[in-house]
C-alpha cells in the first residue's frame, strides 16, 4: 500500500497520486522518517518522492536553518553502484556551483546504511504544477524560464555534465521581486508600447542530477558512450529513446520539448504507454507549437527555436546553450522586458557597464516608440539576457565583461 503525505489515505500499490488532493503517493517508510533526526538534521515534511529517494523538508537543529534532504531508499542503500550514483548527483550539482542550479552543501552515510545528502531550501513551485494548475505559459514568461535554465545547463556542460532528465518537475520557480519594465504592445486606439513595473518574476533552480552524464573533456562533441535509455519519456531526445550515444544536445532537445510544453499548455507526444511516447519522439514529425496552439501567442521565432530544438537528427539541432540562447530575443511577441534606468546620481561601482548597456537600450525606445513593431521587441529582449547574466550572483568579473561584449556587439549589429 502507498499512503498519501497530506490526508494520510492509502492507496493500492500501482497508484501513483492521492485522489483526494493529487498529492503523489509516499510508502510507509517514508511516513516513519518525520520527525526523526538524520545526521544534524530533523526531517520535518515530505516534499517529494523520486526514482532513488524521497526528499523532505527539514530543518539544522543546532542553528535552525530550513534545508532539503534526499534519502536514498532502503532497497538501494546495499548495492555500492546505487550509492555512488547517488554520490555522484549530490558531487555534480554542487561542482557546477551556478545560481540556477540547487546548491548540495552536505552528505553523509549512517550506522544503518542510510545515505541521505542535504541541499538548499527551496520555497517556490515546480514548472510541473504552474502547467498543471493554469495552462499555457505566457510567452514572455516562457523565455524568462528557458533562458536561465539555458545559462545554467551552459555551465554545466563546460564541465562535461549532461543532465538527461530535464522535465518541468525538475524545475523550481521561486518569487523574486521585479527588476525590469514590462513592455507590451497596445493594438487598440492609436496603438504603441505601454511600460508597466515587474512586480515578481520566476528565478529557476535545476534540480535532480540523478542520471547525469559525466563526460571525459574529449566526449564534448559527439563521442560518447553508449547506454540505456534513462529520463522520462515525455521529455527524452530521439537518440535518448533508442538508448543510442547521447551528448549536451539532448539537453538541448528536452529544452526544446519544455518551452513547447510551457507555450502550448502540455508537451508535443503524449500516449498511454511509455514506449508509445518514445516511439513518436524517434519517428513522428514535430507539430508546429502555432497549429497546436492556435489560441496562444506563439511567435514565427519562437516556433522557429522549438523547431530546430526538437531536429530530430542532433546534427541539425542548436549545437551549444550559447547558440540556442542567441535566437531567444527574436521569439519575443507582444510582450518583452526592460531593466529599469539607474536614476541620475546613483553610485557606480564595478557594474558600470551593466548600466552602460541599460542606458543604451533605454536610449534606444525612447528614439521613436509609435514606430515599433513586434519585431523591434527582438532588440529589447537583450535586456533580459543582460539582467539574467549580471543578476548571477556567482558570476565572475571575466564573464560579465565577456557577456557584455557579447551583448555590445549584438546591438551594434542591430
Amino acid at each position: 500500500m502507498r499512503v498519501c503525505p497530506r490526508c494520510h489515505t492509502r492507496f493500492p500499490t500501482g497508484e501513483r497520486f492521492c485522489l483526494n488532493d493529487s498529492s503523489m503517493l509516499v510508502e510507509e517508510q517514508d511516513l516513519a522518517r518525520l520527525g526523526a533526526t538524520v545526521g544534524n538534521y530533523r526531517l520535518d515534511k515530505i516534499l517529494g518522492r523520486g526514482g532513488m529517494g524521497t526528499v523532505y523538508a527539514g530543518e539544522h537543529i543546532y542553528i535552525k536553518k530550513p534545508v532539503a534532504v534526499k534519502v536514498l531508499h532502503p532497497q538501494f542503500a546495499r548495492y555500492p553502484d546505487a550509492v555512488n550514483r547517488f554520490l555522484r548527483e549530490a558531487r555534480t550539482a554542487s561542482s557546477i556551483n551556478h545560481p540556477n542550479i540547487v546548491d548540495v552543501t552536505d552528505f553523509g552515510v549512517l550506522a544503518d546504511g542510510l545515505v541521505y545528502f542535504v541541499m538548499e531550501y527551496l520555497d517556490g513551485k515546480s514548472l510541473e504544477d504552474l502547467i498543471e494548475k493554469e495552462g499555457a505559459v505566457e510567452l514572455h514568461r516562457a523565455l524568462n524560464v528557458i533562458n536561465q535554465m539555458s545559462y545554467a545547463l551552459e555551465a554545466a556542460h563546460e564541465l562535461g555534465v549532461i543532465h538527461r532528465d530535464l522535465k518541468p518537475d525538475n524545475l523550481m520557480l521561486l518569487v523574486r521581486p521585479g527588476r525590469r519594465d514590462i513592455v507590451r504592445m497596445i493594438s487598440t486606439g492609436p496603438g504603441g508600447w505601454v511600460t508597466e513595473r515587474e512586480n515578481t518574476y520566476d528565478f529557476v533552480k535545476i534540480l535532480d542530477f540523478g542520471i547525469a552524464k559525466i563526460m571525459a573533456p574529449d566526449e564534448l562533441g559527439t563521442d560518447t558512450l553508449q547506454g540505456a535509455v534513462f529520463g522520462t519519456p515525455e521529455y527524452m531526445s530521439p537518440e535518448a529513446a533508442r538508448g543510442d550515444d547521447v551528448d549536451l544536445r539532448t539537453d538541448i532537445y528536452s529544452l526544446g520539448v519544455i518551452l513547447f510544453d510551457m507555450i502550448c499548455g502540455r508537451p508535443p507526444f503524449e500516449a498511454e504507454a511509455g514506449s508509445e511516447v518514445l516511439h513518436k519522439h524517434i519517428n513522428a514529425p514535430v507539430p508546429s507549437p502555432r497549429e497546436f496552439a492556435p489560441h496562444r501567442e506563439i511567435t514565427e521565432g519562437a516556433e522557429r527555436v522549438v523547431m530546430r530544438a526538437m531536429a530530430k537528427d542532433p546534427a541539425r539541432r542548436y549545437q551549444t546553450m550559447a547558440e540556442f540562447r542567441g535566437d531567444l530575443p527574436q521569439a519575443y511577441g507582444t510582450v518583452s522586458f526592460r531593466r529599469h534606468k539607474p536614476v541620475d546620481g546613483e553610485a557606480r561601482g564595478p557594474d558600470s557597464r551593466k548600466k552602460r548597456l541599460t542606458e543604451e537600450i533605454d536610449d534606444w525606445l525612447r528614439s521613436d516608440q509609435s514606430s515599433m513593431s513586434v519585431e523591434d521587441a527582438r532588440v529589447m529582449a537583450l535586456v533580459d539576457q543582460a539582467d539574467q547574466a549580471f543578476g548571477a550572483t556567482k558570476l565572475t568579473p571575466q564573464d560579465a565583461e565577456r557577456l557584455a561584449k557579447a551583448l555590445d556587439d549584438q546591438l551594434d549589429d542591430d
